[in-house]
């Protein structure tokens, strides 16, 4: 696994200079509302997925009056190997990224070097947002346990593109799309197979007795859409369903309209569950995430849980903390008040034996290591 053993920020909002050293197990960070406690959990999301959880805009992320920012970290290996990442970004929309101090192009070196699991305000949207969220949530998954994933997905997106100026000019016929058509339908039942299988893996995890999130007082069923009618022949659905995309100048079916749908009973669980519900079986859904990553790489994600008692209960959140101790995963944990936070993470003495833990003070963009013993 790639632990995060110091991080560097630079002009990103309130955080100026700020260096700090990391436990491998538990990072506790607690302060006032604007304080930079989400901005740190920001800059961690930068290095690994190379974009910020909260904005678009790069402008808004760097601090005001400074050309650019900078988020720098040292990893360490499961194999105790030093791993440099870095990321700049500029306000006229240049950036860098780097990997032991080689330039790289994609973000993608970054996923693959920090592996995270983001829990927020923003994860009500893989129950109640569109489509594209829960996509993005199992195609995580298969992008992590299926090398092959990347590539294939990367042509489907460069064919769906193509596909659609053709279908955006015109009086075309669909001879004009059909060159396309035959490797669209190769990538999307490749894409549709991968995605079946890890899911198929992936509920096993959401399921399995060793979950210790997975009580959760109600029942999940949990069903993947793919994009078409797979009863029926993908080439014939895309020839009879021309003239709609010729219309439109958009491609309708294929994998980019999958889907993910979470019920209880016969309802969307989004229609049915309370908020504090939601976020249980959203802390559940990404428990049973890491299981899987971690057994099929042998590799620990890297946690991110921005105000953890946000519409999450005492005991839900003290379920929460066991669980990311048997992952065995780093954690980083935001919180507006110490004792709340240190109450939830007293663990019990064979973890507390096992696990350090490092408690942090911020408070108007700086960060302050606190000595504590948790017991």
């Amino acid at each position: 696994m790639s632990l995060l053993k110091r991080l560097q920020i630079t002009h990103l909002r309130n955080l100026d200079n700020v260096s700090i050293a990391l436990s491998p197990d538990v990072n506790l960070f607690y302060g006032r509302n604007g304080s930079g406690k989400t901005s740190l959990l920001e800059a961690i999301a930068l290095l690994g997925l190379g974009r910020s959880f909260r904005s678009h805009k790069i402008r808004t992320i760097i601090e005001h009056s400074q050309p650019q920012l900078t988020v720098f970290a040292e990893l360490a290996s499961a194999e105790n190997h030093k791993i440099t990442i870095g990321l700049q970004k500029s306000r006229s929309g240049q950036n860098v990224i780097r990997v032991n101090g080689d330039n790289v192009q994609s973000a993608i070196s970054l996923a693959q070097q920090l592996p995270l699991q983001i829990i927020n305000a923003d994860s009500f949207l893989l129950l109640e947002g569109s489509s594209s969220q829960r996509r993005r949530f199992l195609d995580w998954m298969v992008f992590h346990v299926k090398p092959e994933f990347t590539d294939a997905w990367k042509r489907l997106q460069r064919i769906i593109k193509q596909r659609n100026s053709v279908l955006k000019r015109d009086k075309i016929i669909y001879s004009d799309i059909a060159v396309w058509d035959l490797e669209f339908v190769t990538l999307s039942n490749k894409i549709n197979s991968l995605r079946k299988e890890v899911l198929y893996d992936f509920k096993d995890c959401f399921f399995d007795e060793n979950n210790q999130f997975n009580e959760l007082g109600f029942a999940i069923d949990i069903t993947y859409v793919a994009g078409w009618n797979e009863d029926e022949n993908f080439a014939d659905i895309l020839e009879a369903n021309f003239l709609r995309d010729s219309r439109s100048g958009y491609t309708h079916h294929g994998p980019h309209r999958a889907d993910l749908r979470f019920k209880v009973g016969l309802q969307l669980a989004s229609d049915i569950l309370s908020r504090g519900q939601e976020k249980a079986l959203i802390c559940s859904l990404h428990i049973a995430q890491a299981f899987l990553f971690s057994n099929k790489t042998n590799r620990q994600c890297v946690f991110l849980v921005d105000d953890l008692l946000a519409e999450l209960d005492v005991e839900n959140a003290k379920k929460l903390s066991r669980a990311l101790m048997s992952l065995k995963s780093q954690v980083f944990v935001t919180g507006i008040y110490k004792d709340n936070l240190l109450s939830v993470w007293r663990l019990d003495d064979d973890q507390a034996d096992k696990t350090t833990t490092s408690l942090f003070h911020v408070e108007q963009g700086k960060i302050k290591k606190i000595t504590i013993s948790i017991s």
